[in-house]
C-alpha cells in the first residue's frame, strides 16, 4: 500500500520536481559548504553549481517533465542556468565582502534553487503542452 501512495506521487510532475531537486539542492550546498573550506566561495561555488547543472538538466528534462532532452533544450537551459549561476556568484562575493564564513555560502541555493525550478518548467513543461502529452 505505501509503495502503491509513493508510486502514484510520483506520477505528478510537481512531486518529481521536488525530489529531484530536494537532492540537487541539498547536495549542492554540501558540496559547496565543503569546497568553500579548502578553496575560495567562488570556486567552490563554481564546480557544485556545475555538477548540479548536469544533473538537473537531464533529470529535470527527461525524469521531472517526461520531455525529450534534444540539444536546444539543452543549450536554453544552460542559458538560464548561466544567468542563475551569476545571480549565485553574486550572492557569494557579497557574503565574501561581508567576511561571512564559509557555511553561508550554502544559502545560495535558496536564490539559485526556485530560479531553477522557474527555468526547467519553463524549457521542458513548454515541450510537453506542445506534444499534447498529460
Amino acid at each position: 500500500m505505501i509503495v502503491s501512495r509513493i508510486k502514484e506521487g510520483l506520477d505528478r510532475p510537481l512531486l518529481r520536481f521536488l525530489l529531484v531537486g530536494g537532492v540537487n539542492t541539498l547536495a549542492t550546498g554540501v558540496l559547496v559548504v565543503l569546497l568553500s573550506l579548502v578553496m575560495s566561495g567562488w570556486v567552490a561555488f563554481t564546480i557544485s553549481f556545475a555538477i548540479g547543472l548536469v544533473f538537473s538538466v537531464f533529470m529535470t528534462g527527461h525524469w521531472v517533465f517526461q520531455a525529450e532532452t534534444t540539444l536546444a533544450r539543452v543549450l536554453t537551459f544552460a542559458l538560464a542556468y548561466s544567468v542563475i549561476y551569476l545571480c549565485g556568484l553574486a550572492l557569494v562575493h557579497i557574503l565574501t565582502l561581508f567576511q561571512a564564513p564559509a557555511i553561508y555560502n550554502g544559502f545560495t541555493v535558496f536564490v539559485t534553487a526556485p530560479l531553477g525550478f522557474l527555468a526547467g518548467k519553463y524549457v521542458f513543461k513548454r515541450d510537453r503542452t506542445s506534444e499534447g502529452s498529460s
